[in-house]
């Protein structure tokens, strides 16, 4: 009996080092993309490279997206899928994360919320019109569209242990293109 609570204490510090682990993967992913970020802005560039800032407004939270859906890029932050549309271009533009790191903030979320995406010197505010619940083989929100809008996905449920059997997804219209 002793051997078996030992192993399970063992077992236990090893789960909580690695969600340790990813969580501080992803806060110095961040660090490091919002000072790249910072710096372009207060050098008035009119580009800040392959990244993006996406802010939650009504929650007072905002995070650099990076271009690339790689493992790597994954851990440090929110990604733009590389296929999909620029921000405030028409077209789909499609935003995937963690749901145990940043989107975890998609749970939060209510129809009607306006998200704001930067890049290259533009501010893009998109009101938030649907929150759905699908299964990963879905891909009705990925789809191109003739309007300019913002998906978010991570999966669902928000609190799961192992892969995740669904995603969350936020669909969002642009408001304005003037910037």
């Amino acid at each position: 009996m002793r051997h078996l609570a030992f192993a399970l204490m063992v077992v236990g510090g090893i789960f909580a080092l690695a969600g340790g682990s990813l969580g501080l993967a992803g806060w110095t992913g961040q660090k490091g993309a919002k000072a790249v970020w910072e710096n372009d802005i207060t050098e008035s560039r009119d580009s800040t490279g392959e990244f993006s800032r996406l802010s939650f407004p009504a929650h007072n939270a905002a995070f650099i997206v990076r271009d690339g859906a790689s493992v790597a890029n994954l851990l440090m932050g929110p990604v733009r899928l590389q296929w999909s549309s620029l921000p405030g271009n028409r077209g789909n533009s499609v935003i995937a994360a963690h749901r145990d790191t940043h989107f975890r903030i998609l749970k939060e979320l209510e129809k009607g919320e306006v998200v704001t995406l930067e890049r290259d010197g533009h501010s893009f505010q998109y009101r938030i019109v649907a929150l759905e619940i699908v299964r990963p083989s879905d891909s009705t929100f990925y789809q191109p569209t003739s309007k300019a809008v913002l998906t978010l996905v991570t999966c669902y449920p928000f609190y799961y242990v192992g892969p995740a059997p669904k995603r969350f997804i936020v669909r969002a219209e642009l408001l304005d293109t003037n910037s």
